[in-house]
């Protein structure tokens, strides 16, 4: 106790209580600060994923549509996926940005960059073997005798729907999750860890308020003099005479 009223008589208490609630108050902020780009990025991260993951399915439905109907609007469809995915043409933002440079803008860490271009090249790999299926669809159309034709146009439908395409297909969708898992679990440790050290701040600043104010307190008291306590008054006592004897 004795120490504890010699911190609060110290001249620059207030001002060392003052500074520690302001340098606390910015890293507060700081950390708030942090904390929103920590849940923009896994935003990203969720729109990068889903992105890939819709030009992976829209590549598929499309390349299947086509070996399956042989309408060259749907032929026409595939291609405009890749020319969004090179960066050739404008995605549903208007920019056009190919995807390796948008993921790479955005501040994944390698192995999270890793994961989700090995996922885009999985998907260029897949769009080889629907490329070939095109080529069947192709020949089969310039081909005159019917069963050849067919030939062409099953070796198209073999491509699109057999267990190969599938595996690859599973494949990538794998990685793709495996990249949000990823950055979740980065971002969740660093969130909480944000907000456990937020947390201590806010107590921190709260001590030393409480302080600050016992600190006023104290000072108040030194400086106001305490009352003189007026002894009530007595009255005179009589004084008792002797009684002269004559």
């Amino acid at each position: 106790m004795k120490y504890f009223n010699k911190f609060l008589e110290y001249s620059k208490t207030p001002f060392i209580l003052a500074a520690i609630i302001f340098v606390a108050s910015l890293a507060l902020l700081s950390i708030f600060n942090g904390a929103d780009k920590q849940l923009k990025e896994l935003n990203n991260a969720v729109e990068i994923s889903n992105e890939m993951a819709k030009s992976s399915d829209d590549l598929t439905n499309y390349a299947r549509y086509y070996v399956t109907t042989r309408d060259d609007k749907w032929k026409q469809k595939f291609d405009h996926v890749l020319k969004v995915r090179k960066g050739e043409e404008p995605d549903a933002h208007g920019k056009k940005v190919s995807f390796k440079n948008k993921v790479s803008s955005v501040g994944f860490n390698r192995d999270e960059l890793d994961m989700i271009l090995k996922a885009e090249t999985l998907s260029n790999n897949l769009a080889i073997i629907e490329v070939k299926a095109f080529d069947s669809i192709v020949k089969g159309k310039a081909e005159g005798v019917w069963d050849v034709q067919q030939f062409h146009y099953n070796t198209a439908m073999i491509a699109m729907f057999g267990d190969d395409y599938n595996k690859y297909k599973n494949e990538i969708m794998v990685t793709t999750e495996q990249f949000s898992d990823k950055v979740y679990a980065r971002l969740q440790k660093q969130y909480s860890f944000s907000m456990t050290l937020a947390w201590s701040i806010i107590i921190l600043i709260n001590v030393a308020l409480l302080l600050l104010v016992l600190v006023i307190q104290h000072s108040k008291e030194i400086i106001t003099p305490a009352k003189p306590v007026r002894k009530p008054r007595t009255a005179n006592k009589p004084v008792a005479r002797k009684k002269v004897e004559l």
